[in-house]
């Protein structure tokens, strides 16, 4: 029997209670976005359904649906070996870990399905479907909690060369050389090679930086702009984001040429999905508020309070043109799904593996997270610089008080702006720092000079293409 995921979604439902008797009596069971299992005959399948309800009340939309997906392919393993979850062994668990392990999964996003795997059990017990969980704990540790992953193997930051050569060879289609390579079959050279700067520059995770409205960057004359992120970050939690002034050039670069260019050659494409789309009323910049229309239902809030689910499908019509409000646009109009940006995260990758000569020591992927991590380790090694720069400028004055030390304090600084819940998750980056005198000249000279914004101080503290490819 095989099980089939679905995400509730009582749109329609409401619309056609809304014109009949139902009325205002109508109630859904579930909310919106609560992953449903049913089986072949379209049944709930149990206990699968009421631990992801229940689970949904806990966790975020957009974590809820990785999760959903985790636990549908265990469920379905456990179904493809005709054992139920209820009667579920250690052995199914070890065989399920080396299935996936041999498929090649990565450290973290095992280590994610563990959690929704062992919240599954846990709750089994909790409920009484189980006696207890079917995993043996030895000293902590267990086929559910293994030993042998740290969260220090999860740091890699890219050295300058090997970040220039991600973003201009493999995204951007140059030669090492510089030139530009006749035989590039890349779509959107331009956008791709902006987004590299923009994540580089601004910490962002992917569906951060995928989801930016363009409403939402509203530069300052002579500087870059300030992001509110609340419903696309992480766990909702709400931080404030700056983009420097050369990463908006590169975003003014391609609002002008590729973006202007693909939203044109869409227009016919975005006329004919216009229904399902999310159709603005009104929008007000200066104030971040928006007003828009998504399958009937209205809905009126703050720019960074509009669903993940809602951005890509944001659009206007000014002058009989269809605008998309997503900043990044693919070939029908519409923001890239974050799957699509993977896979041109990937062929950059087979580009840059297929180069040969000219190209420095690559990682074996450069992933958006790599790019995130670059970021860190460059804030965190600037930021050190300056609190040392600062202790050491106030002549014998003292130690300084506690509110000083708190302002100034590098960790919590890169902590607020990655958005990590707790200071241990920023405190990984700090076995990846360099301090040899060299560097520490270099960053006091860049960060003195005025007439440098951030983004170039960024690129000014990445190793330089001489360094053979060595990471921090």
């Amino acid at each position: 029997m095989a099980l089939h995921l679905f995400f509730a979604d009582w749109s329609s439902a409401q619309a056609i209670a809304a014109s009949t008797c139902l009325g205002d009596d109508f109630e859904p069971r579930v909310t919106d976005g609560v992953p449903v299992l049913l089986d072949d005959q379209l049944h709930p399948a149990q206990p699968w359904c009421r631990f992801l309800r229940q689970y949904s009340l806990t966790v975020s939309v957009t974590s809820m649906r990785s999760y959903a997906y985790d636990l549908a392919r265990f469920a379905s393993f456990l179904e493809s070996r005709g054992v139920r979850v209820e009667d579920a062994v250690q052995d199914d668990l070890v065989a399920y870990r080396r299935g996936r392990q041999s498929a090649g999964i990565s450290d973290p996003t095992w280590r994610r399905e563990l959690v929704v795997i062992r919240a599954l059990f846990e709750y089994l017990v909790r409920t009484g479907v189980r006696s207890q969980t079917p995993w043996i704990e030895v000293a902590g540790h267990s086929v559910v909690r293994p030993r042998t992953m740290t969260s220090d193997m999860q740091v890699r930051a890219l050295s300058r060369g090997q970040w220039e050569a991600f973003r201009d060879v493999g995204m951007g289609g140059r030669l090492p050389g510089g030139g530009f390579d006749a035989s590039f079959r890349g779509r959107f050279p331009t956008r791709d090679m902006m987004v590299a700067d923009l994540a580089v520059t601004t910490g962002m995770r992917i569906q951060e930086w995928r989801s930016v409205l363009e409403p939402e960057l509203q530069p300052i004359a002579g500087r870059g702009a300030t992001l509110m992120l609340h419903a696309a970050a992480k766990n909702g939690r709400r931080r404030t984001v700056y983009v420097p002034a050369s990463t908006m050039a590169s975003i003014e670069m391609y609002r002008r040429t590729e973006r202007r260019r693909a939203v044109m050659h869409a227009q016919e494409a975005l006329r004919r999905r216009w229904p399902g789309l999310a159709q603005v009323s009104d929008i007000d910049p200066a104030r971040g508020r928006i007003t828009y229309v998504l399958e009937g239902t209205r809905h009126r809030c703050g720019l960074a309070e509009v669903p993940l689910a809602h951005r890509g499908l944001l659009i206007r019509e000014e002058d009989g043109v269809i605008e998309p409000l997503s900043l990044l646009v693919g070939p029908g109009g519409l923001a890239p799904s974050q799957r699509a940006w993977h896979e041109t995260f990937a062929r950059a990758n087979r580009r840059l593996h297929a180069m040969g000569e000219g190209i420095p020591v690559m990682p074996p992927a450069v992933t958006p997270h790599d790019l995130r991590h670059t970021f860190a380790v460059v804030v965190l090694r600037s930021l050190q610089l300056r609190a040392a720069g600062l202790e050491a400028g106030r002549s014998g004055a003292g130690a300084g008080t506690l509110s000083e030390h708190v302002v100034f304090n590098p960790l919590l600084t890169l902590q607020r702006l990655m958005g990590h819940a707790s200071p241990s998750t920023t405190m990984v980056y700090l076995r990846y720092i360099d301090d040899s005198a060299e560097l520490v000249q270099r960053a006091f000279e860049s960060w003195s000079d005025q007439n440098r914004d951030f983004a170039s101080f960024v690129l000014e503290q990445m190793p330089r293409p001489e360094a053979g490819g060595r990471r921090w």
